[in-house]
């Protein structure tokens, strides 16, 4: 009982997202959907440059058996297939529906990055460095969200170790990164992790790795240090950020 406990608290995560688990290739029970099957087959008609068809045959997978099992990075392939075809405006009308229908915290930063890319391809720099800082702020909060679910666990951890006598805060030998707010010690790993890339992230430094290749393409080298400070102010000042906001600072800033 008590291992089984620990297991459920303390098993690491193999991901920032935490999406349910999935059998892979290399389980035997694996057998792959139809959906699945059929985005192989998007790909393929993608590299011998059939766009319609390959645009196509996503529909079909998005449709198909197993399609509930696919992920947004797979229903974002859509817009940019949609969009080698030629079909720019269904490109951009899935990416709104998408990002009307995902608004979680793991979905929002891959809907946010893709739309970055493409409106890089559209050539439209400008508002691909708005929606290259509207990535990192739903990154930051993405991150905020994994933060405060491992200061959900550590607590409640704590809870099942004076109801189960587990002994398992009282581990010497078990690294402790903080202590929540409650004052119980937190050893997941990821919190560390998060932590680190929030500060990072929205720190002068962070914003300018993110920032200063999208300026350098719209031509605005000689702003990036003063838009990177003022996004870099923003990010630390607020905990839910705003597109407007960011809007406004860049038209102010650039």
């Amino acid at each position: 009982m008590i291992r089984f406990l620990k297991s459920i608290f303390w098993r690491k995560k193999n991901d920032s997202n935490h999406v349910k688990t999935t059998f892979t290739k290399s389980d035997p029970n694996y057998e792959e959907s139809k959906a699945r099957s059929l985005l192989k087959e998007a790909t393929e008609l993608k590299k011998e440059k059939k766009f319609i068809e390959a645009c196509d045959k996503l529909k079909e997978a998005y449709a198909a058996q197993g399609a509930n099992e696919l992920m947004v990075k797979d229903l974002l392939r859509l817009p940019m297939y949609l969009q080698l075809a030629g079909k720019n405006d269904e490109g951009w009308k899935i990416l709104n529906e998408l990002n009307l229908k995902h608004t979680d915290v793991f979905s929002q930063p891959e809907i946010a990055n893709q739309t970055r890319i493409f409106l890089q391809k559209e050539k439209k720099f400008r508002h691909a460095i708005l929606f290259g800082i509207w990535a990192l702020c739903k990154e930051i909060e993405r991150d905020r969200s994994n933060v405060k679910s491992s200061i959900h666990m550590a607590d409640e951890m704590a809870k099942l170790d004076v109801e189960f006598n587990l002994s398992i805060n009282r581990d010497s030998s078990q690294e402790v990164f903080a202590n929540t707010p409650k004052g119980n010690p937190i050893a997941d790993p990821s919190y560390e992790m998060f932590s680190h890339r929030i500060e990072y992230s929205s720190s002068f430094e962070g914003v300018k790795e993110c920032i200063e290749p999208l300026m350098k393409k719209a031509k605005l080298e000689e702003k990036i240090n003063v838009l990177a400070k003022d996004v870099s102010t923003y990010l630390k000042s607020k905990n839910k950020y705003s597109l407007n906001e960011v809007s406004e600072i860049l038209k102010e800033k650039a």
